[in-house]
C-alpha cells in the first residue's frame, strides 16, 4: 500500500516537473530576470501566455526592442535535452498587447529542434510589415506568444520605436525671393511700356514748327 502511494506520488511529481522543464522565451512576460523551469508555460489559443496575467504584466516586463525593419532577436532557453526541450518555435504577435488579436510573425532563424543539452539559443523573427505596436501605457508595445514544437513556451513583450512623422516634422522650406524679383521686373516693364505709349500719344516738341 505504502509502495503504491509512493510510486503514484513520484509519478505525479515527475509529470509536474516535466511540464515545467522544457523551453521558453527570455526575457519573458511576467518574469523578473532570467526565467526558471517553473516559469515555463503551455501557450494555447484560449491561453496564449499560459497562466500569466497579461493585463497586469505587460507594462512590468522587460521588453525586447524591435529594429526599424521589424526584426526582433529573442532568446529561447530549454531545460530538457532532446525533442522535449526543442528550441524550435513558432511565434504569434498581438499589436494591441492584450493577447486578443494575434497574427503570425515570421521566424527567419530558428532554434535547435532537438538539442543535445540545455542552454540558451537566439532566434530571429520579423514582425508583419506595417504593424504598429499600440499596447501598454506607452502605446508602443506588442505581445509575442512563443510556442515550441513540443508545445511549451510563453510570452514576451516587444517595444517599437515611434513611427517617424515624416513630412509633418520636416522643416518648412525657405521662402524664395524670386517672385519678388519677378514682380519688380514685371513692374519695370509695365512702366517702360506706359512711358512709350505716353511719348507716342504726346510727342515732345523740339521747339520747331511744321507750318
Amino acid at each position: 500500500m505504502f509502495s503504491s502511494v509512493f510510486t503514484s506520488t513520484a509519478l505525479v511529481l515527475a509529470l509536474v516537473l516535466q511540464a515545467h522543464a522544457h523551453a521558453m522565451p527570455s526575457p519573458a512576460l511576467g518574469v523578473s530576470g532570467l526565467p526558471a523551469r517553473s516559469d515555463v508555460q503551455r501557450p494555447s489559443t484560449s491561453s496564449p501566455c499560459g497562466s500569466v496575467n497579461i493585463a497586469s504584466s505587460v507594462d512590468n516586463s522587460t521588453a525586447v526592442p524591435a529594429a526599424a525593419d521589424g526584426t526582433v532577436m529573442l532568446n529561447i532557453t530549454n531545460y530538457n535535452p532532446g525533442a522535449d526541450g526543442s528550441r524550435s518555435v513558432s511565434v504569434m504577435v498581438d499589436p494591441t498587447g492584450t493577447g486578443k488579436k494575434f497574427v503570425a510573425a515570421t521566424v527567419t532563424k530558428n532554434g535547435d529542434l532537438a538539442p543535445t543539452g540545455t542552454g540558451t539559443e537566439q532566434i530571429k523573427l520579423s514582425l508583419p510589415a506595417g504593424i504598429q505596436c499600440s499596447g501598454g501605457k506607452a502605446g508602443n508595445l506588442c505581445l509575442l506568444s512563443v510556442k515550441s514544437t513540443a508545445d511549451f513556451g510563453g510570452c514576451a513583450v516587444v517595444s517599437q520605436l515611434a513611427a517617424s512623422s515624416g513630412s509633418a516634422t520636416a522643416s518648412a522650406p525657405t521662402a524664395s525671393k524670386t517672385p519678388c524679383k519677378s514682380k519688380r521686373r514685371a513692374g519695370g516693364t509695365r512702366a517702360a511700356r506706359a512711358l512709350r505709349r505716353s511719348l507716342h500719344d504726346n510727342p515732345v516738341s523740339d521747339g520747331t514748327s511744321e507750318y
